[in-house]
């Protein structure tokens, strides 16, 4: 009898042990699996210049639940510059505006220098039609 009841109790605590153990990797595998959606539209990503400013290497992607735009921006000309912020315009298939984000790197500018700056937005834009920008002086 008491060879029984061990013999059970080692088979309970041995299923408990393997099914725990497979629940948190299956809820492991869903938090990997996160969706990632990026917006390859042509007017979305295209090189843009705006007065001396140049923004290259433009990327819009979605993932854990928000957007990120990222784009560099270069002083094209031979002087220092001042640039607070610039306005990212987001537009959708009927060009209706769909929000203006703030890109903004700290001020000061050199010449010919670049600087990566991403800007965050809490719902998906990945179906964007096109962006512009404009500078704030």
């Amino acid at each position: 009898m008491k060879k029984v009841m061990k013999i059970s109790l080692i088979a309970m605590v041995s299923m408990l042990l393997l099914t725990g153990c497979g629940c948190k990797k299956k809820e492991k595998e869903e938090e990997q699996k996160e969706e990632i959606k990026v917006n390859t539209n042509e007017e979305v990503v295209k090189d843009q210049t705006v007065d001396i400013f140049s923004f290259t290497n433009t990327s819009l992607v979605f993932v854990n639940g928000q957007s990120e735009l990222e784009t560099t921006v270069e002083n094209t000309s031979k002087k220092d510059a001042i640039l607070k912020e610039f306005l990212i315009h987001v537009y959708d298939n009927d060009n209706k505006e769909i929000v203006t984000l703030t890109g903004s790197f700290g001020g000061e500018i050199k010449a010919g220098e670049k600087k990566v700056v991403n800007s965050y937005y809490a719902s998906d834009l990945t179906k964007a039609k096109k962006i512009t920008y404009e500078l704030v002086k």
